[in-house]
């Protein structure tokens, strides 16, 4: 719940009016205005099917996240949510101690037993068990808030935020699990705090912010400032909130300013960057929370206050957007899972879903972790032998089979394909014995397995 609201009223608040912790992002008059008219009232468009899951929680759900039947929520009630029949029924978690009250704000599985969530007060707390039993681990600060925690593998990760009540970008990293969490210094760090953060792989991300878009790739020790690419507003103030990349050129960012320019698009890998127009840019609120595409036509944008609030959706890369749900005050957070469901966080507590069509149906539910190619099953094999293989994020997908003098046998499969693990029938009914290569290529990744026909 992106705390970016501001009633004309607030003008007069200063952050000590909030209670400490408790708030995401507080309003700041320089930069968001809130009309309190109650404009937004929206019914529901023909174009989607959604509905929703009600957790035990009435509270803002911040972060949603599931594999296969396997789904986890945060939320601003000190806690979580968590399910394991994929979200028929959900248990309560929570994180209330004596000393310490707070929102939790991000929410990150790197499999169904391995997660972190972090929130105000620099918030860390891990799982080893599906989320069953939780540990707190120790920040290198005890003052801020955490809004984001991402994990490349069962080591590394990430988290950002904000410093102190100055709210300075603020950046650590982990390489052991999170036993020991550095800081990583990141320029420009005044009154910049950090929302978003987007990874390609290992080394390659964006992390954006209030006044902030940069890009590394060294895995954060190093950025390359972007933010010049993103329209000037009116009075040079701009939140952005979140960040989704399709490719290293195509990317989106959502957020707020006060010329109501809340959705932006790149084609040339961030140096420039186009606001694209949509229905909630003429409403009095128009921030947006969050942005997924599934693949570089079909996205999503979650838009919210406190009294209404929108999904919003796009077949074409954003060069239309409509309004898909407007039943929840308040859509905070998206996810999506093997790019077949789609999740958004909203408020009471609610973590709404809708199927996304596709013509292609992946043979499990896992969700990939990489690029994989598998050995090929039966091997030896006489005449038909599966092939298996994973993608990461939707891409354009090359499948072909080679002889042993590296001549091309047969195109198997050349297409685009969303996230998901495949299977596909080879038929050597037509081939002599002997040995065989076939070869994946998606996106810059390639392998090769060998095969061996018997018969």
């Amino acid at each position: 719940m992106k705390y970016y609201i501001l009633i004309i009223s607030l003008l007069l608040f200063t952050v000590s009016s909030y209670p400490q912790y408790n708030y995401r992002y507080i309003p700041d008059a320089n930069y968001f205005v809130h009309s309190s008219d109650g404009t937004g009232s929206i019914t529901d468009d023909v174009n989607g099917i959604w509905n929703y899951f009600q957790t035990p929680t009435t509270s803002q759900i911040t972060s949603v996240q599931f594999i296969s039947n396997m789904g986890w929520a945060s939320h601003t009630g000190m806690g979580l949510v968590m399910t394991s029949n994929s979200g028929v029924n959900w248990t309560a978690v929570s994180f209330n101690d004596t000393t310490f009250t707070t929102v939790f704000n991000s929410v990150y599985f790197i499999n169904q037993f391995t997660g972190w969530t972090v929130g105000g007060g620099y918030q860390i707390r891990k799982t080893t068990n599906g989320g069953l039993n939780w540990v707190k681990q120790v920040p290198p600060s005890s003052m801020g808030v955490l809004n984001s925690v991402y994990f490349f593998n069962a080591n590394t990760g990430i988290a950002i935020g904000r410093k102190g009540s100055e709210f300075n970008a603020f950046t650590i990293k982990t390489t052991d699990g999170g036993v020991v969490w550095t800081e990583i210094v990141v320029p420009a760090s005044i009154s910049c705090e950090l929302f978003g953060q987007y990874w390609f792989n290992g080394m390659t991300g964006w992390i954006c912010g209030k006044n902030f878009l940069r890009k590394t790739t060294d895995q954060g020790l190093t950025y390359v400032n972007y933010f010049a690419g993103i329209p000037p507003t009116s009075n040079g103030a701009n939140a952005l909130l979140c960040i989704n990349f399709q490719n290293e050129l195509t990317g989106w960012i959502g957020g707020s300013n006060l010329d109501k320019q809340n959705i932006y698009k790149t084609t040339n890998g961030g140096l420039n960057w186009v606001f694209q127009n949509n229905p909630v840019a003429a409403y009095s609120y128009t921030q947006i929370n969050d942005i997924l595409f599934t693949d570089p036509d079909w996205g999503y944008a979650a838009h919210g206050t406190p009294s209404s609030g929108t999904i919003l959706f796009t077949s074409n890369g954003g060069a239309n957007w409509v309004v898909e749900d407007g039943t929840n005050t308040w859509f905070d957070c998206l996810n999506s899972y093997n790019d077949a469901i789609v999740y958004c966080g909203a408020g009471s507590g609610k973590v709404w879903y809708s199927p996304i069509p596709s013509g292609i149906s992946g043979t499990e539910t896992g969700t990939p972790g990489d690029f994989l190619l598998y050995q090929n099953y039966p091997n030896p094999f006489n005449p038909i032998t599966k092939i298996k293989y994973e993608i990461r994020k939707t891409s354009d997908i090359r499948l072909s089979v080679y002889g042993i003098a590296g001549n091309e046998i047969k195109t198997l499969l050349n297409k685009r394909q969303r996230a998901g693990v495949y299977e596909i029938d080879f038929d050597g009914s037509g081939l002599s014995s002997g040995v065989y290569y076939y070869r994946l290529t998606a996106g810059d990744f390639t392998d090769v397995k060998k095969m061996v026909l018997i018969k």
